[in-house]
Parts: C-alpha cells; structure tokens; sequence
C-alpha cells in the first residue's frame, strides 16, 4: 500500500471515529431548553463550531479548542421584568477533555452542587458538567431569586443531556489521604511542558505544611506509555542528569522543576504516575496507593 493511500485511509478514520463520537450524543433543541413560566426565548439557539467559536468567546476559544471543544449551542432568556439568562451548552469529544475544560474554570473553593458530575454556583452564574457536555448558564438582575431559578433550569437540562454521571476513570485513583478538595483536574496536552508526556490527571495535596502535586498519565496502549517513559528519560540524560531505578520507579531532578523536588515516576501497562517529592516515606504511600488503586478500577492488570 502507497505511503498515499495510508494517509487517506487514516484521515478517513480520524474523521470518522470524530463524527462518530459527536453523533453518539444528540441534543434535541426542542427539550434542551426548558420553557419557563414568565420567561420568553429570545430567537432561534446559536450554534458555533470550532471554526467560528472565537466570534462567541473570542480570546478564550484557544483554550477551549485546546481540549477538543466540538459544538456550542447558546440560547438566551427573558423575563417580563427585562432580567435575563444566557444557557450555554459545549460539546467536547470526550469526557476528560469536558472535565479538563470545567476545570479550568471552577474554583477550588466554591459552593459546588450534585448536578451532573459536578456543578458549583456564584451571584449569577451555575456551571456543571456531564458526559461531554459543560454546561454554563449566567443570569442578570436575578437578585434573590437568583439560585433557585438557575439551579431549577440547570436540572432540567441536566436530565435531557446523554452521558455519564462519574468523574473519570483516573480520577478515582488519586488517594484521598491529604488531598487538598476538589483540586483535581486534567491538563489536556504537554503535561510539565514537555510534549512527549502527552494529557494527564493532576491532583494537590499538602503533608506537613508542604504542598506538592501527584499526576496520573493514561495513554492509549502500553508502547505509547513506554514510549513517554524513554523519551523523558532520554530528554534527562541529555541534560547531563543520571537517573536511578529502583522496583520500577524511576527518580531524578527534572531540570524544568529543580526547586519540586526529585521527580518519582512509575509505569505499569498504558498508566504512569508519579510526583515530585523527596521523602520517600511519603512518596512510596502515594505511588503505591495509586498502583493499587488503578488495579482496583481494573484500569490495570
């Protein structure tokens, strides 16, 4: 087969498996934006594409690009009153980049709400996430009644979306020893600024006053994570640094993050995961905890 024919065939399959996943999960528009009594729609919902996305939200459509954002559909709301709520309703290709995207926008600390996988609330604003929808809606001159009215449509949107009701997979396999709530979250490319390490699930914690980060990288087959694994320790050694290995564990100063600590980073199958620490009491807890975990979830053997 030509080096041609293998590029259209591969694009074709991209293209197919992207419109694949977009189809699985279909909005009826006359069920996704509920009537509300007192309230009118104002014209038709606007759609955007990635195309276009910057006409909507102009210098924030890089970031949301940059986590596979698919299709927005945008409706506004008004009141007799003149008050008015704007539902806006993003479509990513796949959860963990929906959850990246919600991620980048909740606030660590914040009122947060079992809606969808998770939701949270501020003085006009309510924004959840399911499956692969991220769901925002923004109100104005609500006053009192501002929640409730915002909590009630974001339920009953919240039922007409397709889609899980759990975070991802990795996600239940952080410990939640000293884990600082609710920092989790998913960085979608170039994790540590390094772009042979691909997306990666990230969390806080703090052990006696210090704070660090514990990091789990799922790649599509085991020669992808193998592959991530040489590439960073032939970028370490190319920086004049000497890597050990012990039971597995690889240990070395990353020379992007000298003040972090030692990077401790392990491999199993298509998982890596580690984090920079240097008391190796806490750091074999936490890479073992991780390890048993992912076995747990069945994400490994």
């Amino acid at each position: 087969m030509s080096n041609k024919n293998s590029i259209l065939i591969f694009v074709m399959f991209v293209f197919f498996m992207t419109n694949l996943s977009f189809s699985s999960y279909k909005v009826d528009m006359n069920k996704i934006f509920p009537e509300m009594e007192g309230w009118i729609k104002k014209g038709k919902p606007q759609i955007y594409l990635p195309d276009n996305l910057f006409e909507y939200i102009n210098g924030a459509a890089e970031i949301y690009l940059s986590y596979d954002f698919m299709k927005l559909i945008s409706l506004s709301y008004e009141s007799k009153e003149k008050q008015s709520i704007i539902v806006d309703i993003y479509q990513h290709i796949n959860l963990n980049n929906t959850f990246g995207i919600y991620c980048q926008e909740k606030p660590l600390k914040g009122n947060f709400l079992n809606i969808g996988i998770q939701g949270y609330y501020e003085e006009g604003i309510l924004n959840f996430f399911k499956g692969v929808y991220y769901v925002k809606l923004s109100s104005f001159d609500l006053k009192d009644k501002d929640r409730s009215i915002l909590t009630s449509i974001a339920k009953k949107i919240e039922k007409e979306l397709e889609g899980t009701s759990d975070f991802p997979e990795p996600i239940k396999c952080f410990p939640q020893r000293e884990m600082i709530i609710n920092s989790e979250r998913y960085i979608a490319k170039n994790f540590l600024g390094h772009s042979f390490l691909n997306s990666a699930f990230v969390a806080d914690y703090r052990v006696n006053d210090k704070k660090f980060k514990v990091f789990i990288i799922e790649s599509y087959n085991n020669k992808e994570a193998k592959d991530m694994i040489d590439n960073y320790i032939r970028f370490i050694k190319n920086k004049g640094i000497k890597p050990s290995k012990n039971n597995g564990i690889y240990c070395f100063k990353d020379p992007y993050y000298r003040s972090s600590g030692i990077m401790n980073i392990k491999r199993r199958e298509n998982y890596i995961w580690g984090l920079f620490m240097d008391n190796l009491s806490v750091c074999e807890f936490y890479l073992k905890k991780i390890e048993e975990n992912l076995v747990k979830c069945k994400l490994i053997r």
